[in-house]
């Protein structure tokens, strides 16, 4: 079995034992291979709408002897999940397609309990919407893989216990919360990058935009000081 990534790995931890999933644009089947063969889960859906991908992991599922519990669809999102999928993992996606395939049937979602999804950008559109279809930021993992930090998030069924701020939708409530080293490592990098920008010509627009970022991330940084 094919060790996992430190993001996927990532991913892998926030899956309840137990779950049916969707791992939605799953390439190779790595994270459903992953979690039937360490016991963690018995059922997958591994999806992919192209087909390249979906006949590459047909063929791993099949390799592995799995074939009778990881099913193999060629699809687009969650458009074909089946009723008793109870989490649905979207990981190597933009922010905004992430939120896109999951706001176009939310009937789909009705027996989904858990998502979990490592957005590339747009986080903060992706706490915002995922939030609005009816779930709350239950866990938030960084990880800093190939100098890139991915942030990695569990939604689950229900109400925040508090309405998100624009913090929380920004930088990550559990993150925030944990202030792990590689969390602050972040903080850091994002506010040298702030930093660079506002010294270019701006236009003033963009300058108040970039200024609010800054001031939000070095108020963050602050409370480790």
């Amino acid at each position: 079995m094919k060790k996992l990534s430190a993001r996927l790995s990532a991913v892998a931890s926030l899956v309840k034992a137990g779950s049916y999933l969707a791992d939605v644009g799953s390439d190779h089947a790595q994270l459903p291979l992953y979690l039937i063969s360490s016991g963690k889960i018995s059922y997958a859906m591994a999806i992919d709408n192209k087909m390249g991908p979906f006949l590459r992991m047909k063929q791993n599922v099949e390799a592995a002897g799995f074939k009778n519990q990881i099913y193999c669809s060629l699809s687009s999102g969650i458009n074909e999940i089946r009723t008793d999928i109870d989490t649905v993992v979207i990981c190597g996606l933009g922010g905004i397609l992430t939120c896109e395939l999951l706001e176009q049937h939310p009937d789909k979602l009705e027996n989904v309990e858990h998502i979990i999804v490592d957005p590339h950008r747009d986080l903060r559109a992706v706490r915002e919407r995922v939030t609005a279809l009816g779930y709350y930021i239950e866990d938030e993992r960084m990880v800093y893989e190939d100098k890139i930090y991915y942030s990695i998030m569990l939604f689950s069924k229900g109400v925040p216990p508090k309405p998100y701020t624009e913090t929380d939708l920004c930088l990550g409530p559990v993150l925030r919360q944990r202030r792990e080293p590689v969390f602050l490592s972040f903080l850091e990098e994002q506010r040298k990058k702030i930093s660079d920008i506002l010294n270019k010509n701006l236009s003033k627009e963009a300058r108040e935009n970039y200024l609010a970022a800054y001031r939000m991330v070095a108020n963050e940084l602050k409370k480790d000081a």
